[in-house]
């Protein structure tokens, strides 16, 4: 309600009540309340001019702040984002198990003055396997990022570790698959050729050797086979080994159905007998006169004849007088002249020439290298005997057929 409608009631009450006070007494109520209601119009109008100035107050700081807001916007938005892990490339490269992460940072020159800052690191570089997971981290100078005007993104990123190739693994088989193994011979000699046969870029580069090294091997030996690695080949980790190198060998074993005869036990009557008959041939089959010169002049002491220029010795009625078998050693065995085996039969014979002078002699037949087939039947032929002395001396003999054992030789006398 305002000041005038209240007078205006003021005035209404009174006249109603007071009807018969005078007229001065009314003048004077009306001049106090005139002035009551003007006091209060003043302070209204104060209040009311207070509330103006704190709402323009307000509204200032309103428009300052929002000015405020508004340019750190305008600033704001006059930043470039980035997000370093787009300029960051991840080499990865060699065989699983052995990989090799490199990591390359790639930003624009523009804003070299920040790149420059720039440091990447990955939880692992090297060792890795295919599913490792690589966590890589970014650190940069803030202010250098905030002189070129960059919003910087330097989230970590997780990366799984995929595509290294496989490595070849170096085992026993692989090692060796390379290898070709020849053997020749008959055991107890037998020798065993090594030869590298491989294309592999790896197994080319291998040399085999046996391992204890031996001339000649017998059915059921086993022969080592180790191989010497250049280290470099495992550089790569294209090829890796299994386990340590010095413990891959190859195992092979020497065989053949056919073999030389080695005990004097497969020296049947029979077989002895056959050999004598072929002796007895080879010695008629022989020329008597490369041996007949010295027994008759230098050891018999009888005098030669001549026909023409040459003598005419001739050898006659051989009978054996004893038999010697000869197994070779393993101490001799490798000697690669010793034979597996021999036997030596002597011959008693006569020997002539052409005006009837004779006298007596021994002559030795050696049969070399006799083989026991597969079916234990035993080769017996002329073609591995021959002649090996003639003499009048029957202690020449002796020393040639001794049945003392020597290094190279077991012996074994055959007849009684």
């Amino acid at each position: 309600m305002d000041a005038e409608t209240i007078v205006r009631e003021v005035e209404r009450v009174h006249a109603d009540n007071g009807k018969n006070s005078s007229s001065r007494s009314v003048k004077k109520n009306k001049a106090n309340r005139s002035s009551s209601v003007d006091k209060k119009a003043q302070r209204r109008k104060a209040a009311r001019k207070k509330e103006v100035t704190l709402y323009l107050i307000e509204a200032a700081v309103a428009l300052i702040a929002m000015a405020s807001i508004i340019g750190f916007i305008v600033w704001k938005n006059s930043f470039t984002k980035i997000k370093i892990s787009d300029y960051v490339e991840v080499s990865l490269s060699g065989y699983d198990h052995y990989g090799t992460a490199v990591l390359s940072v790639y930003g624009e020159p523009e804003y070299s003055e920040f790149w420059s800052t720039v440091t990447v690191s990955v939880n692992r570089e090297s060792g890795l396997s295919n599913g490792d997971e690589l966590i890589i981290k970014y650190k940069y100078d803030e202010e250098a990022a905030k002189s070129c005007k960059l919003k910087v993104d330097s989230t970590d990123v997780s990366l799984t570790v995929d595509g290294l190739m496989q490595s070849t693994v170096v085992d026993n088989d692989f090692l060796f698959s390379g290898l070709s193994v020849t053997q020749n011979g008959l055991s107890p000699k037998i020798s065993v050729t090594l030869e590298n046969t491989s294309e592999d870029p790896f197994l080319s580069q291998v040399s085999y050797y046996i391992d204890e090294e031996k001339s000649f091997f017998a059915n059921g030996d086993t022969v080592k086979i180790r191989a010497e690695i250049p280290e470099e080949l495992f550089e790569s980790h294209e090829y890796v080994p299994a386990g340590s190198t010095d413990d891959l060998v190859y195992e092979y074993t020497p065989s053949s159905e056919d073999r030389y005869v080695m005990s004097a036990d497969a020296i049947t009557d029979d077989v002895l007998s056959k050999l004598e008959q072929i002796g007895a041939d080879l010695i008629y089959a022989s020329d008597a006169n490369e041996y007949g010169l010295r027994i008759f002049q230098q050891e018999a002491h009888i005098q030669p004849v001549f026909k023409g220029n040459k003598t005419t010795f001739k050898w006659v009625n051989p009978y054996m007088i004893s038999a010697y078998f000869h197994s070779v050693t393993d101490t001799g065995i490798n000697m690669v002249e010793n034979h597996a085996n021999d036997v030596q039969i002597v011959y008693g014979v006569t020997i002539t020439q052409a005006d009837g002078k004779n006298c007596l002699a021994e002559v030795v037949v050696q049969f070399t290298n006799i083989v026991e087939h597969a079916d234990h039947t035993l080769e017996l032929s002329a073609d591995n005997g021959r002649v090996v002395s003639a003499t009048y001396r029957d202690r020449n003999v002796k020393a040639l057929v001794s049945v003392d054992s020597s290094l190279d030789y077991d012996t074994v006398k055959l007849t009684e």
